[in-house]
């Protein structure tokens, strides 16, 4: 190998060094590599490129501006970062502050062109059936010299042709062989022709093609105006008579001859026009519906000059669900040019002028202006020989609204909810809907976009929102879609978006399963047994997989996810879909699975956060309660010591007042906790009542007599300790009540039951159910008490009253339970509690076979 001529020869080392050398763009690009220094030696090269320079002199900086165009990037950059940075002084430092921004903005165009470019390549590459290859960064070709980058997808672009004609090839084989009628093979053919190769195949797997012989072409548009026919409406509708013997110009005839429907439309047209109030707009918006095919009086209401009324009728199978075509009908404000609809009424909705020429008013996004030439031509007789009637008007009325409805800014959110989408399912095919709603955007697309748009979006309503949205937010000048404007729409930035809008609503268990699924089983069906099989291999550690499996219930998920049109069910069970809008999703399915699941870990370390915080709080409430009760028996010993005379009985009080003292113990709040952190379990109320009463009996030195009425064993599903709580909470406030009533100890006494009912309980609640009953021989409860404690209110002096029994309210209501307070008891004479608790039947000579 020879040595670098840029090194060896004295004359190139002179021309790499010389300051003038940027007013010959040529010749700095020969040097720096670009090409070879070309003739019979460098010398004549360099003065080839010298004497071209001189033909065409240059500043300094309008040479350097000659490479930025070029896309030598690399060279600029030297120049403008180097030594020579001035070329020599001949750029002022104002001027090498715009090649700097010059050569920046070349910049982001190259790397904007190289992006468009990689797209599309990657686009074509999908239609064959090619994993894009892994190209170099361009983005770093495109910071040295563009042509590098072009270079790279030239090639690139080669393979993907030459993989086309493959797939072309094959396509067209299987088409020769299948068993289809002429109009189904020119549909597949034009797809294969068009390189929209996924619909091809399509067409090809589904054996057949919905050929609509109903479709927009069956209905014909309305004619344009005569202006023949007059300059004003007055002068318009004297034209317009049912005497059919008048003679008219053939010209007219069309309009003039519009039926017995057409003829009402015009005479209340002619009635509104002479004056304008609520009558004559109450029958202009009757006959309005009447002539679409809807036979009903709307309400009519004028304000701020004009009259708001509804406009019925533009519902139709054959279209999607859009705003305007409800069946409730849509508003319509009747009003003059200079009297637009209030911004308070719902849009979309229609705004009739009646005059004869368009209205010269400013229409506001939502609102599609109709004046009366436009409605007199929606009754112009039809061609000989095409449909007339209630649905050709519906159709055309709507193709004369919606395009204005669309407009910028407001887009297809003028006609559809982009939180709902559009529904290509609503009636027809889902191919036949996307050419009815095409059509009535004043867009026309041929079979070729029909079919890959219905391939690309999967007829999914939020995906064909977001795709279509785009590709009509600028629509060609012709109004006609090819495959070439479609392509303008299909790149990864459309991908994404519709991307987003699918998983929007999704919570983290309906992503965590969508992920997975698309990651792991786009060629065969699955169960939710293979989902939570499949978490492990989503990257999480052992314990996040264990956790994460534990909430992501794939069988509630994924009749959810198959609903909402993101999967397909099948008795067996369930697959990915395999259109285009399938490959969107499978393309981020696999980051989407992995941050739903660490989503789903860190919310089960919230919510066990949460959880235990719950428990110490009731934990606390539960202690807290339980303390007062003993704070306010131990004083209630207190005070009886001070009045005891007797030293065994001041003993006995002194026992007791060191026993309550020693429940007050910090020891309670750890078992407490511990307690409630205990699931629920079926507990043995019998032996609870009784064991609990035995307890208060000692503790408060009062008489609880206990009876169980039946077999026993009657068992409740809860958690003990909050169960004995609400319990407890009762029989103190029953011991409370009777001391504060000054009921002599000896007749201080309480009685607790136990049984069970088959019965029907509180609020007619089927059975079975335990019944706990507490009584009494206290004052009792007044009506008025009853109702506080009820209401769940407090009602002694320092607010204490009442507060057990709400507490265990609450507790009994947790487990499916209900407490009632009943009169009175005739027992005992005080008050009566009723406790309702469901009964769990364990065993098997109670719950039968």
């Amino acid at each position: 190998m020879g040595d670098d001529p840029m090194t060896t020869d004295p004359l190139m080392q002179i021309l790499a060094g010389w300051p003038g050398r940027w007013r010959y763009p040529e010749l700095v690009t020969a040097l720096g590599g670009g090409r070879p220094l070309d003739g019979s030696g460098s010398g004549a090269g360099a003065a080839r490129h010298v004497l071209a320079g001189l033909a065409d002199p240059v500043t300094a900086a309008g040479g350097i501006e000659r490479l930025i165009a070029a896309g030598e990037f690399q060279l600029v950059d030297e120049v403008l970062t180097g030594e020579d940075a001035s070329a020599g002084g001949e750029i002022t430092p104002e001027g090498l502050r715009r090649l700097h921004e010059r050569l920046e903005e070349a910049r982001r165009g190259a790397r904007a062109d190289i992006e468009r470019r990689q797209a599309t390549l990657a686009e074509r590459a999908r239609r064959a059936g090619l994993v894009p290859a892994p190209l170099p960064d361009l983005m770093e070709h495109a910071q040295l010299r563009r042509a590098d980058a072009q270079e790279l997808l030239d090639a690139e672009l080669e393979r993907i042709v030459a993989e086309e004609e493959k797939v072309a090839e094959e396509l067209a084989g299987r088409l020769r062989t299948a068993a289809a009628s002429e109009a189904y093979r020119t549909a597949v053919q034009a797809c294969i022709d068009a390189g929209e190769f996924p619909t091809a195949r399509r067409l090809l797997e589904a054996g057949r093609i919905d050929m609509d012989s109903g479709g927009p072409s069956s209905v014909p548009r309305p004619p344009h105006w005569d202006s023949s026919l007059g300059a004003t409406l007055e002068e318009i509708l004297l034209r317009y008579t049912p005497d059919s013997a008048q003679p008219q110009r053939s010209n007219h005839a069309r309009f003039i001859d519009v039926g017995d429907t057409g003829q009402e439309v015009v005479e209340a047209l002619r009635h509104l026009s002479a004056h304008m109030d609520e009558p004559n707009v109450g029958t202009f918006a009757t006959v309005l519906g009447r002539m679409l095919g809807e036979d009903v009086r709307p309400l009519v209401a004028a304000h701020d000059g004009g009259f708001r009324t509804t406009l019925l009728g533009l519902d139709d199978a054959r279209l999607p669900g859009l705003k305007v075509t409800r069946r409730t009908g849509i508003p319509l404000w009747v009003a003059a040019a200079d009297a637009p609809p209030p911004a308070d009424l719902p849009r979309p909705l229609v705004w009739f002028v009646p005059t004869a020429r368009p209205a010269e008013a400013h229409r506001l996004p939502g609102t599609a202006v109709l004046t009366a030439r436009d409605l007199l031509c929606l009754l112009a007789r039809p061609p000989q020989g095409a449909q007339s009637g209630p649905a050709s008007r519906r159709v055309n009325l709507l193709r004369a609204v919606v395009p204005q409805l669309i407009a910028p800014p407001t887009g297809l959110a003028g006609i559809t909810d982009a939180s709902l989408g559009i529904d290509l399912n609503s009636g027809a095919s889902p191919r036949e809907t996307l050419a009815w709603l095409l059509d009535l955007c004043g867009v026309a697309a041929d079979a070729v976009v029909i079919d890959t748009l219905e391939y690309e979006t999967g007829a999914h309503p939020l995906a064909a929102w977001v795709l279509l949205d785009r590709l009509l937010s600028e629509p060609p000048a012709d109004r006609r879609l090819t495959p070439a404007e479609l392509d303008t729409v299909r790149g990864n930035e459309t991908r994404a978006l519709i991307r987003d809008k699918l998983i929007a609503s999704l919570d983290a268990p309906q992503r965590a399963v969508l992920g997975i699924a698309y990651t792991l089983h786009r060629e065969a069906p699955f169960s939710a047994a293979d989902v939570l099989a499949d978490v492990s291999l989503i990257g999480l550690d052992e314990a996040e997989t264990d956790q994460a499996a534990q909430h992501l219930a794939p069988e509630t998920v994924l009749p959810h996810l198959a609903g909402g049109a993101l999967l397909r069910q099948y008795p067996d069970g369930y697959a990915t879909l395999g259109s285009g809008l399938g490959e969107v999703i499978a393309e981020g399915a696999e980051d989407m699975a992995s941050r739903a699941l660490r989503e789903l870990v860190e919310q089960a370390d919230d919510a066990e956060a949460a959880m235990m915080a719950m428990l110490a709080g009731q934990a606390l409430v539960q202690v807290g309660h339980r303390s007062d009760n003993i704070v306010m028996g131990t004083q209630e010993l207190l005070d009886a010591l001070a009045d005891e005379p007797d030293p065994d009985a001041r003993a006995r009080l002194l026992a007791r007042i060191r026993e309550n003292v020693a429940r007050l113990s910090g020891g309670q709040y750890r078992r407490a906790f511990e307690e409630l952190q205990r699931p629920p379990e079926d507990c043995d109320l019998t032996g609870l009542v009784r064991k609990l009463g035995r307890r208060v009996e000692w503790q408060e030195g009062i008489e609880i007599s206990f009876r169980c009425e039946g077999a026993g064993g009657s068992t409740v599903h809860a958690i003990r300790a909050l169960l004995e709580l609400a319990l407890e909470n009762l029989l103190i406030n029953a011991v409370q009540a009777m001391r504060k009533a000054g009921i002599p100890a000896e007749r201080q006494e309480i009685t607790l039951s136990v049984r069970d009912t088959e019965r029907d309980g509180p609020e007619d609640r089927p059975g079975p159910w335990n019944i706990v009953d507490i009584e009494d021989a206290g004052p009792g409860l007044t009506r008025e008490d009853r109702a506080r404690l009820l209401r769940g209110d407090t009602f002694s002096k320092h607010g204490s009253g009442g507060t057990g029994v709400r507490e265990a309210r609450e507790i009994v209501r947790r487990f499916g339970g209900a407490i009632e307070i009943l009169p009175g008891s005739e027992l005992l004479g005080g008050a009566h509690l009723r406790v309702w608790l469901p009964r769990t039947d364990t065993d098997p000579a109670r719950t039968g076979p």
